[in-house]
């Protein structure tokens, strides 16, 4: 594999990339909303321009990837030791020896700070801050304190990657206190463990080898299958609810309905029919069911609000 695909494999770009969209589609809901409301006659601030918007977007999309993927890569100098026990990341560039722990932790520090100051300048500091705030908790309190440590590392730890959607609501200049930045938060928060348990359940025995006590290492898979269960309807209720309080019409709530519904079926079937068939469905709609709800969240806004 060439150098440069190595240093680009640590950034996790297909999990930092999904992130990002959450992101880009709060900066398109702040955008569109502020627009709508007129405070050109409210507040006397002119609503920003489509330019500015995809600015925005742009410095998201490079420097959201830039903090997150560094995070990951320092993430996986901390796990060297146990990623060589698990065939899903014995391949990666540490724990096959193509690239030096001290040269990953430099690369991984370096390209989140970089990440940080990228969205401090050219958005908003606050931005910065909750970006820089997100990696650090996913380094210190996931990675290095909650992983090892204890079944739940995955719930608390999920709030890194929650907060993405603010990161990008704060860039757009947007008030961190207003509810929906906070829906969309709370979204991704329930969704992360129902998503991640599944991949564990799709791939059985690893995390035991590798001594890490993942839910269906310490409760077993049976009740990991019925918690991606009980998730999956807490998403697809939280989903509906907080799109009522937000203010969400019927289109949204028609989508999240239909989306969270198809989730919590396929959490049923695997609960009904274990195997690693219907692990990797739940797994798979995952990723499309976050997208689309988000999606659907923007939509309305455009032509609902």
């Amino acid at each position: 594999m060439a150098e440069w695909r190595l240093w680009l494999s640590l950034l996790k770009l297909r999990v930092v990339v999904l992130l990002q969209v959450t992101a880009i589609a709060a900066i398109l809901a702040h955008d569109i909303a502020d627009r709508q409301a007129l405070r050109t006659l409210v507040v006397g601030n002119d609503p920003r321009s489509w330019a500015q918007t995809l600015e925005t977007a742009l410095v998201v999309l490079l420097g959201g990837s830039m903090a997150s993927g560094g995070s990951m890569a320092i993430n996986m100098w901390y796990d060297r030791d146990i990623d060589p026990l698990m065939a899903r990341t014995d391949t990666r560039p540490l724990p096959s020896g193509q690239l030096t722990p001290g040269r990953v932790l430099a690369f991984g520090v370096t390209v989140c700070a970089t990440g940080v100051a990228l969205l401090a300048l050219l958005a908003t500091p606050l931005a910065g801050a909750i970006a820089a705030f997100s990696a650090l908790f996913y380094v210190l309190i996931y990675t290095m304190w909650l992983k090892r440590r204890t079944p739940q590392n995955i719930v608390i730890g999920g709030l890194a990657g929650a907060l993405s959607p603010l990161v990008g609501w704060t860039a757009a200049g947007g008030d961190p206190l207003e509810l929906l930045p906070w829906a969309m938060v709370t979204i991704i928060f329930l969704w992360t463990p129902p998503h991640f348990w599944a991949l564990t359940l799709a791939r059985p025995g690893e995390y035991a080898q590798a001594g890490v006590p993942m839910l269906p290492v310490t409760a077993g898979e049976a009740v990991t299958r019925r918690h991606v269960t009980g998730y999956a309807v807490a998403l697809l209720l939280a989903s509906l609810a907080i799109g009522w309080q937000a203010g969400l019409g019927y289109p949204y709530l028609a989508a999240a309905a239909l989306l969270g519904g198809r989730f919590v079926q396929l959490a049923l079937a695997l609960q009904r029919t274990p195997s690693k068939r219907a692990a990797w469905a739940v797994f798979g709609y995952s990723n499309a069911c976050l997208f689309l709800l988000f999606g659907a969240m923007v939509v309305d806004i455009a032509y609902g609000g």
